[in-house]
């Protein structure tokens, strides 16, 4: 079976109705010259998990995309950002967040829940008549230039084809495996994350939390192996916290497991006032752990007229919050690739991958080098006393679309 299309347009498959597959879907169909089809495992549309951090690099491109109208009910904006340690709860860093920001990216800084900023895109998606098939997963993927068009079979046996096809499935992705079949399998990291959230009606009775509770901003708390993450969500009502520890084990043959407010509590004992208190204020019922996984580096990202996005390709530990607007990143650039070489979409794949692979490889490095910074045994002011440098500019000021523009104009 064929996708059914305007006699015009090249069909693109998008196989991944999560955060990254639903930006290109977006993308890819504001530029006019596309039929996207969105392909999701899942009976059913929507996300799991916690709050996200969108820096100005993502969100300037949200607000190009036409989304921000279905996001401002529900994007926090911080005021500031702070960096504690983690014994005594003394400020280590502290930057002014969003006045600031805005006026040197252009573009604002937000905090949103997970599953309302995929809700948002859906809605976008919807209203560009992006049709989103549930329940389809994907079993077979056939790509190459011996292989002509692209398809993917489904589990119910049924064929797709498309002359475009991008692999947004994840860490776990079944298109990867066609694109870079010697691509090795998915590694744990050494460390867990515990994700929950906290009411902030609760946090304004505290006295430890009330500040924390009153002014939106994005804290965390830095220590020996460990470190805390919380800001405030959802119209200023909830507060979220993620906690990194050391893999214990505990998680074994899935990403995620229940947690215990006995672990949890355990594991920071010791740590400052504002840490132990948000964990005491925690509802039992309400704690998960995840697992933090990483893959080596792929030779490629693309085959042929098939290209990956996000989590598929290069997998971004949370370290720096660029998860979410590296896949963003990616569905711009992979976009102005195919909306400039529309009938050259083996080249456009060609030129996404030499655009975002260098650039997303810096990222991944700088996550990986501030976990470090993160964990240092005896918190972060105990070594060499410097400031935390400005490297904001670099990552923040980026814009994905014009960028791309620039480095096709070099060579086409």
């Amino acid at each position: 079976m064929t996708i059914p299309s305007h006699k015009t347009k090249p069909r693109v498959l998008v196989v991944g109705a999560g955060l990254g597959g639903l930006a290109v879907a977006i993308a890819t169909t504001l530029t006019g010259h596309f039929s996207v089809t969105v392909l999701e495992s899942s009976p059913v549309l929507g996300e799991v998990g916690a709050g996200i951090q969108l820096s100005p690099n993502c969100s300037r491109l949200l607000k190009r995309w036409g989304c921000e109208k279905y996001l401002k009910d529900n994007v926090v904006t911080p005021k500031y950002g702070r960096a504690y340690r983690w014994q005594y709860g003394k400020i280590l860093s502290e930057r002014e967040i969003n006045h600031t920001t805005e006026a040197k990216f252009g573009a604002p800084y937000w905090h949103v829940h997970r599953a309302d900023l995929h809700e948002a895109l859906a809605h976008r998606v919807q209203e560009l008549g992006v049709p989103i098939r549930l329940d389809a997963r994907v079993v077979s993927v056939d790509v190459g230039p011996e292989t002509g068009s692209p398809k993917v079979t489904i589990h119910t046996g049924e064929v797709l084809e498309c002359e475009f096809l991008v692999g947004a499935d994840g860490l776990h992705s079944k298109v990867r495996e066609a694109v870079c079949p010697e691509a090795g399998r998915p590694v744990a990291t050494g460390d867990l994350a515990y994700r929950f959230t906290v009411p902030v009606s609760l946090m304004k009775d505290n006295p430890h939390l009330a500040q924390l509770a009153e002014i939106p901003g994005a804290s965390s708390w830095w220590g020996p192996d460990k470190h805390v993450v919380g800001y405030i969500l959802r119209n200023q009502t909830t507060y979220n916290v993620v906690a990194v520890f050391p893999d214990d084990g505990s998680v074994q043959g899935a990403s995620k497991a229940v947690g215990t407010l006995e672990q949890v509590q355990e594991l920071y004992k010791g740590w400052c006032k504002q840490v132990t208190s948000l964990m005491d204020l925690t509802e039992p019922n309400g704690l998960s752990k995840w697992i933090l996984m990483d893959l080596a580096p792929l030779p490629r990202w693309n085959n042929s007229c098939c290209a990956l996005v996000g989590g598929a390709c290069r997998p971004m530990l949370p370290y720096l919050a660029q998860g979410s607007a590296q896949a963003f990143e990616d569905a711009a650039t992979l976009a102005v690739c195919m909306d400039t070489m529309p009938n050259e979409l083996d080249k456009a794949a060609e030129i996404f991958t030499s655009i975002r692979k260098s650039r997303a490889t810096k990222v991944q490095q700088f996550a990986r080098a501030q976990r470090a910074r993160n964990h240092l045994k005896d918190g972060w002011d105990a070594t060499s006393g410097e400031e935390s440098k400005d490297w904001t500019s670099g990552l923040y000021g980026y814009d994905a679309e014009e960028a791309a523009r620039q480095t096709l104009a070099s060579r086409l």
